[in-house]
């Protein structure tokens, strides 16, 4: 009888591992798309599809909304504009300190980095609690090009953040 159960569970093990190692489990490829404004542009997973959304404007008054994508998962990447002439720093700065003056937002980082194309970014990460405890996060990128101020957030629950990780670098590596 044990010897029975032994076998069933290595049976099960090896099962696992092939699996494992096939990459069936893997759903995700390392296939992307590309967002162009004619402007700027940025590679994003190809799992991501044009969703519609109504109205233009965000909770801004200097950015408007410009595309919208969104995964079977629920990741969302939100693609803003400047509406007016504004300046990185403005920006950046003013979404930090929104967050900072919210009762339910963390700033969790802050960093300026540049990419391999040599674009200056500004990051920022941040968490707002939302229904009962559950924490959304936002992954932002600010950049300029042609005289414009970008973002670019990647929007998930704070459970994600390492799947939001992947996406950012994708992302970031990108800008152009």
């Amino acid at each position: 009888m044990k010897n029975n159960y032994i076998l069933k569970i290595g049976i099960i093990g090896t099962l696992v591992s092939i699996i494992l190692t096939s990459g069936c489990t893997n759903s995700s490829t390392n296939e992307t798309k590309t967002f162009f404004d004619g402007d700027m542009s940025f590679n994003y997973p190809a799992d991501f599809y044009n969703i519609n959304y109504t109205g233009n404007e965000i909770d801004s008054s200097t950015m408007r909304l410009i595309g919208m994508l969104e995964n079977k998962d629920g990741l969302t990447i939100y693609v803003c504009k400047n509406k007016t002439r504004t300046f990185l720093a403005e920006t950046k700065g003013g979404t930090v300190s929104s967050v900072k003056n919210s009762l339910t937002g963390k700033v969790v980082s802050a960093a300026t980095e540049t990419n391999p194309n040599g674009v200056v970014v500004e990051k920022i990460s941040y968490t707002e609690r939302g229904f009962l405890i559950i924490k959304g996060r936002y992954d932002s990128m600010y950049f300029q090009s042609n005289g414009d101020v970008y973002a670019i957030m990647v929007y998930g629950l704070d459970l994600d953040k390492q799947k939001l990780a992947s996406i950012d670098d994708i992302i970031f590596q990108s800008i152009e």
